[in-house]
């Protein structure tokens, strides 16, 4: 199964970020195991959507904010990534 680390070697981020939005087997491993997805990629912008499931709810029946968090966390990190040139890290 190929990962987005060898398939985006040499890459700037945005490219990066777009060869993952291509392909559901590629997309980050958290993004599989909480349900969300990467929908839009254009340089310094990035939109993930997702749909909550139970399996992350909290014991009063509501959404667990690490949830909503993680989301966050990585729209805000792939907004900075997609900045990147090819080799850049941040």
């Amino acid at each position: 199964m190929p990962n987005i680390f060898e398939a985006a070697a040499g890459l700037s981020g945005v490219e990066q970020l777009k060869l993952a939005f291509q392909g559901e087997e590629l997309a980050a491993p958290i993004a599989r195991t909480l349900d969300y997805r990467l929908t839009e990629v254009e340089e310094g912008r990035v939109v993930f959507e997702g749909t909550p499931t139970q399996a992350v709810y909290n014991p009063i029946g509501t959404v667990h904010g690490g949830w909503m968090a993680t989301l966050l966390d990585s729209a805000c990190a792939c907004a900075v990534h997609s900045t990147l040139k090819p080799g850049q890290v941040y």
